[in-house]
């Protein structure tokens, strides 16, 4: 046996060494009954994995308890030598459990299979009579024990190898599909494109079954389906929620949707919250799999949904670069909403109001107006708001900086009797969802304590975004007017989308910052400052921009 485990060069050979083995010192004792136990991962349960002389089924479905306190197997696994049962009718360390009365043992000996530090599982032969064993009898179970945990080692050293390097080509192969993605989602002149280019990439990779991108249903809070690639058959018998509270929203599409993190299941298997897809699982060949937020700005689009054959598939690097395309599929949809909605003849205009939108508990409102004229965005849900009010709107700015974590960094800069401010925001989902869908605030202004919103999106944008962020970030919002209007010049459009999204916030700080008045209220450090880039880069984004703004006033087209 010893030169068996030696030779074990495939881990799927366990089991038949295991039931050798249990085979071999039921035989050599003369005893009735032989089991290998299978520690769980947890340490709370073992699973009879192989035997001899038990009842049929009992073998690979029974388990026994490896933590109560007159359990056999637990006091075993907490004992370095061989425990020897003698007559367990007169045991008094420990009871028997239902495995072995059940069967009628009487006497034994159990002993941990691999370091008592972190055991593998228990060997254990068992006699329906009670019986004189003598030492050398627990030195043979023993040594069959130690036999088996050098198989396991190898198995486990084996099957870790054979592990990193499935990962390893699955990596290389991943790097290869983003960059294909990136550069062909480029290219896209639509939503659906995209997300059918990216489906179809994954799939085609040797490391993936198949992948699907799904969408939320504010309704029925079902994920739909909106693109497939080989994964057609499984998408139509599967249901998967983003309600917490249906066990088909706990798996890693629901989880993904809700936290906008990635989420996986590396033992499609064992984990119990994979279990309303069990007979897919099992059905469509995988073993783990990997949901991946599609997500820009803080505005979740969908979930990216990716199956692979093999067991922990997404770890480490493999998980990191898998999560990448999330960001890359967000951000080339939310670059085509922006450009749909600048080029847009017509817009919808949704206007908000929020009464007593001010805590005056918290914060004294101003007897001004306090305007908000424009927001660039900084990444991570941060923006810097550009508005002008009075002194007297500046107080309470700065009691709004003062009390609330959301608000930080507040510049103010005289202009007559006026005062023009920048003021940094973060976690404001209503500015996020209204950047990432290319919309534009209209008008923004808090007067008698009340705050009017008018935001201008794209007809083809769904409104229900920007009226759920709304209504997220102030849940006293009330939506006042709706309107469709048409645009009577599409030129301003038309240049603001050939912009890139840096040249845009460039221009657009400096602007609204007074850097392009005479004199300067603004320097261009300053204005850097407020974006937490670098002045020479700020150059740089202000002169491409420029020439860019400027072929569209000069130029011949």
């Amino acid at each position: 046996m010893g030169q068996r485990a030696l030779d074990l060069d495939d881990p799927e050979a366990l089991d038949d060494l295991f039931a050798e083995a249990t085979r071999v010192v039921a035989d050599t004792l003369d005893n009735a009954y032989c089991k290998v136990l299978d520690l769980d991962d947890d340490g709370e349960e073992a699973l009879l994995r192989q035997g001899v002389g038990w009842d049929e089924g009992i073998v690979g479905s029974a388990t026994v308890s490896a933590v109560e306190d007159d359990s056999q197997a637990a006091y075993t696994l907490a004992t370095e030598e061989p425990v020897v049962v003698e007559d367990l009718a007169t045991e008094t360390r420990f009871g028997g459990p239902a495995l072995l009365s059940d069967h009628g043992v009487r006497s034994g000996i159990s002993t941990i299979v691999g370091p008592p530090e972190s055991p593998w599982g228990i060997l254990g032969t068992h006699d329906t009579e009670p019986a004189d064993l003598a030492d050398h009898d627990a030195a043979f179970v023993q040594s069959v024990a130690n036999v088996l945990a050098s198989a396991v080692v190898r198995a486990r050293h084996r099957r870790e190898r054979e592990r990193r390097r499935n990962q390893l080509g699955a990596l290389n192969s991943l790097n290869r599909v983003v960059r294909e993605v990136s550069r062909a989602v480029v290219d896209r002149s639509s939503r659906e494109e995209i997300e059918r280019v990216t489906c179809e990439r994954l799939a085609a990779a040797d490391s993936y079954l198949f992948a699907w991108i799904g969408e939320a249903d504010a309704a029925s809070k079902e994920i739909r389906p909106r693109a497939a690639a080989g994964a057609e058959a499984y998408v139509e018998e599967v249901t998967v929620s983003v309600d917490p509270d249906d066990e088909r929203g706990r798996g890693p599409a629901g989880r993904a949707y809700r936290t906008g993190t990635i989420q996986t299941t590396q033992h499609a298997d064992a984990d119990p919250r994979h279990e309303p897809w069990a007979a897919q699982a099992a059905a469509h060949g995988y073993r783990s799999a990997a949901s991946i937020p599609i997500v820009h700005e803080g505005t979740v689009y969908g979930v990216l949904n990716v199956y692979s054959e093999r067991e922990r598939a997404f770890v480490d690097r493999e998980r990191a670069v898998v999560a990448q395309l999330g960001e890359v599929v967000g951000h080339a949809i939310a670059a085509l909403d922006r450009k749909r909605a600048l080029l847009s003849d017509e817009v919808v205009e949704l206007e908000f109001l929020v009464e007593d939108v001010f805590d005056s508990s918290v914060v004294t409102p101003s007897p001004d107006a306090i305007r908000f004229d424009h927001a660039v965005p900084l990444g991570d849900e941060a923006f810097v708001v550009f508005g002008t009010t009075t002194g007297a709107g500046v107080a309470t700015l700065e009691e709004l900086v003062e009390s609330l974590p959301l608000y930080d960094r507040l510049t103010v800069r005289a202009d007559g009797d006026r005062r023009r401010f920048e003021l940094t925001v973060t976690g404001l989902p209503v500015l996020s969802a209204i950047a990432a869908h290319g919309g534009a605030i209209e008008e923004a202004v808090v007067e008698d304590g009340d705050y009017r919103l008018t935001v201008a999106i794209s007809p083809s944008t769904d409104a229900r975004v920007v009226i759920d962020a709304m209504r997220e970030t102030y849940p006293a919002a009330s939506l006042v007017r709706r309107q469709q209007v048409e645009r009577t010049d599409d030129r301003v459009g038309a240049t603001v989308a050939a912009l890139t999204e840096r040249q845009r916030a460039a221009l657009a700080a400096s602007y609204h910052a007074g850097y392009f008045s005479w004199p300067r209220d603004a320097t261009a450090q300053e204005v850097a400052d407020s974006l937490d880039i670098a002045a020479p880069t700020l150059h740089q984004h202000l002169r491409k921009g420029q020439r860019k703004v400027f072929a569209a006033v000069f130029g011949d087209g």
